[in-house]
């Protein structure tokens, strides 16, 4: 499996505050940075744009903001390969976009011409201005989601989402602390695959919010691994 671009987060203990500092990446032979500052390329992968979706500052990181209304980035890419086991974390800011945008799908790999494999991973709204993780892996054998409505998280605030999977077990976090878990069997999504990020692969269930990157690791990592401080 190839990544375009190799980069890590340290191991040490994770806990976000609210801040507009994307964290600092340090350099790594075992796993693929997507930064999400880019409306072209993202990692050397051509981009599609989907509406209006612009780059902005956060602290002196560039980043980029969707609307909730049709904005999205569809890259040319399938970042898994063929990994049997992954880890994918996300680091971004949810605008409340109570009660219009209630189930934003922000992160979506699927082949056009498979769509019976697939992972997503999205969020939904209460109008308690606070959100929850829904994440989702299906294939021909199997699928499962990974959510509860009591897991739940403040809007705008920068936070880290993770999903692991290995040997048929699936894990979700939130800022470095384990949520769900749940079995399901992952095969392998086809080569050609793409991601969309800002929405669901068919431009529906649009993110409003930044963000900032998406890292990608062939391994099923502990959340030390994975994890900042603030």
């Amino acid at each position: 499996m190839k990544f375009s671009l190799l980069l890590t987060i340290p191991c040490v203990a994770f806990l976000f505050a609210c801040t507009s500092t994307v964290p600092s990446i340090t350099p790594n032979n075992n796993v693929a940075l997507w930064q999400v500052n880019s409306l072209e390329t993202i990692a050397g992968a051509k981009v599609s744009i989907s509406g209006d979706p612009e780059l902005v500052k956060s602290g002196q990181d560039q980043v980029v903001r969707f609307d909730g209304d049709g904005d999205r980035l569809l890259v040319d890419a399938n970042p898994l390969g063929d990994a049997q086991e992954f880890t994918i974390e996300i680091f971004f800011n949810p605008a409340d976009a109570y009660p219009n945008n209630l189930e934003p799908r922000f992160f979506h790999i699927e082949a056009e011409d498979k769509p019976n494999r697939r992972i997503t991973i999205e969020l939904r709204l209460n109008d308690k201005k606070q959100w929850y993780l829904d994440a989702y892996i299906k294939s021909e054998t199997s699928q499962f989601t990974l959510i509860d409505p009591n897991k739940v998280h403040p809007i705008g605030q920068w936070a880290h989402a993770a999903v692991t999977y290995k040997n048929g077990e699936f894990v979700s976090y939130v800022n470095g602390v384990r949520e769900l878990t749940g079995q399901v069997e992952y095969l392998p999504i086809a080569a050609h695959a793409k991601t969309s990020i800002g929405a669901r692969m068919n431009q529906v269930h649009w993110f409003n919010g930044d963000i900032a990157w998406v890292k990608i690791t062939p391994a099923a990592l502990p959340p030390e691994a994975f994890t900042l401080t603030k």
